[in-house]
């Protein structure tokens, strides 16, 4: 079974790694097919079966698809209490009420209450930070959901985040976290190993570039990661090697990284069986040679402050509402 690990530092017991549901009902993934979708539906069931609680969702994948798909199959299996689900409001809602209805949306589409409520992104430039946070706090306190916690937050607006608390604590932030994209350590990371805050790690194998993918899907084609990843044989020989030590494959090594790392990756996936070579990611037990090694081969993706989604702080709240409108 896969080991588990504290939330922050007096969360829920989750598995060191997560499933994220991006791929469920996205046009960006192709994830509308009703194939697709039985896929996911039989992942989830797989990876409680493997000691996998962690799922992570969001209202804008598939626009709730995502969130239904979830919720009914835990449900229809009789797993909900097994899980520990993780949802995010959008990074354009700020205010008080447009939490509290979004929040309540979700936990209608789920069937159930939320463990883990998340902010997906920093909001606008001009949104009172300490707003969204307090609405936070009040998601809880309402009993809507039991934990804080963040997504895409730079150093410097989580530690304002911090400050902004009340009564309850922050207990994870969710980055862009790989061995293609190392940004998060460069201050990011030390600040919440400092806080007792959980990195989650999205897009743990540059959407599938560190497992050798092809670009095949508009995710993966839009992505500059995923081409620079994609493209570095010295990474890509490296992860081969190793992973041919471990009788396992490139995109196991990679994820096992991570968690050596102390972050918990949340891959993607649109087909169950991906669901196996995860779990086996998580038991995978690197050297230290190894992690040091891949550590040399990807030196170069640790530069520069924490940066994914930063555009979106300078673009008003109402054209992101509609821009997403159109897909997600």
């Amino acid at each position: 079974m896969v080991p588990k690990r504290t939330l922050g530092r007096r969360g829920p017991q989750i598995s060191v790694i997560g499933v994220g549901l991006w791929q469920a009902g996205s046009i960006y993934w192709g994830g509308r097919n009703e194939q697709t979708l039985r896929e996911i539906r039989r992942g989830i069931i797989r990876a409680i079966e493997h000691g996998i609680n962690f799922f992570d969702t969001a209202e804008i994948y598939g626009k709730g698809v995502s969130e239904k798909i979830l919720g009914e199959t835990l449900r229809e299996a009789g797993a909900r209490d097994e899980a520990i689900i993780a949802t995010k409001v959008a990074g354009y809602r700020w205010t008080r009420s447009d939490i509290l209805k979004a929040v309540k949306h979700s936990v209608e589409r789920l069937g159930t209450h939320i463990d883990l409520i998340q902010h997906h992104w920093p909001p606008p430039f001009y949104a009172p930070l300490c707003r969204v946070v307090r609405a936070l706090e009040e998601v809880v306190d309402r009993g809507l959901a039991s934990y804080i916690g963040l997504s895409n937050y730079p150093t410097r607006l989580l530690q304002k985040a911090l400050e902004c608390l009340k009564k309850h604590d922050i207990v994870s932030n969710q980055v862009q976290y790989s061995l293609a994209y190392r940004k998060p350590e460069t201050s990011l990371k030390p600040f919440m190993e400092k806080h007792g805050i959980t990195l989650i790690a999205w897009s743990p194998l540059a959407k599938g570039a560190l497992a050798g993918a092809k670009p095949d899907t508009l995710a993966k084609k839009l992505d500059p990661v995923f081409r620079r990843a994609s493209q570095d044989a010295r990474l890509q020989e490296t992860l081969e090697k190793i992973a041919r030590r471990h009788n396992a494959t490139k995109a196991e090594v990679a994820l096992a990284w991570l968690i050596a790392r102390n972050a918990v990756p949340i891959p993607g996936f649109r087909k169950a069986s991906r669901i196996d070579s995860i779990a086996r990611a998580a038991q995978l037990q690197l050297t230290e040679e190894e992690v040091r090694e891949l550590d040399r081969v990807s030196s170069t993706y640790a530069q520069g402050e924490y940066d994914s989604l930063r555009i979106n702080r300078f673009i008003p709240g109402v054209l992101q509402r509609l821009a997403l409108l159109l897909g997600a």
